[in-house]
C-alpha cells in the first residue's frame, strides 16, 4: 500500500512521465493506492480554479475513482494532535492541511508517496518515498 500525496496525484493528471512511469511500476507491483480526503480536496479545489473546470473535475473523478480513499478517523485525528506538537516542540513546522495527510497517513500505517519528501521527512514516524 502506498498514499498518494496531492502533488504526485496533479503530476499524473498533467500526464508527467516520471510520475506516470512510477505509477506503472506501482501497479505492475501490485501495490494497493490509496489517498486522503484532504489530497481530494485539493485536487478538487484545484479543478474548480482551473481554466476549464468541468473537464478538469472530470479527470479528477476519475482519477480519484482508482484509488482507496482513507478514513480521516479518531485515530487520525489523534495522530494529527500528536505530531503537531511533536513537531512544535522540535521547532518544526507543518501547514494544517500538510499535517492532515501526514496523520491519515501515519494511521493507516502507509508510507506517502511525495514530491515533498523534505517537508514530510520531517514528521516522526511518517515512512516517505519520491518518484
Amino acid at each position: 500500500m502506498v498514499c498518494l500525496d496531492s502533488d504526485f496525484l496533479i503530476a499524473l493528471l498533467r500526464l508527467d512521465r516520471a510520475a506516470r512511469a512510477k505509477l506503472e511500476t506501482l501497479v505492475r507491483d501490485g501495490t494497493d493506492l490509496t489517498t486522503t480526503p484532504i489530497n481530494a480536496c485539493e485536487l478538487f479545489w484545484g479543478a474548480y480554479s482551473s481554466t476549464r473546470p468541468a473537464e478538469t473535475v472530470l479527470n479528477v473523478k476519475g482519477l480519484l475513482s482508482r484509488l482507496r480513499i482513507l478514513e480521516f478517523d479518531e485515530s487520525a485525528a489523534e495522530v494529527y494532535g500528536r505530531i503537531f506538537v511533536q513537531m512544535k516542540k522540535q521547532g518544526a513546522s507543518l501547514a494544517d492541511m500538510d499535517a492532515l495527510i501526514a496523520a491519515i497517513a501515519l494511521s493507516h500505517n502507509e508510507p506517502l508517496l511525495t514530491g515533498n519528501k523534505k517537508l514530510f521527512g520531517r514528521v516522526p514516524g511518517l515512512v516517505v518515498d519520491g518518484w
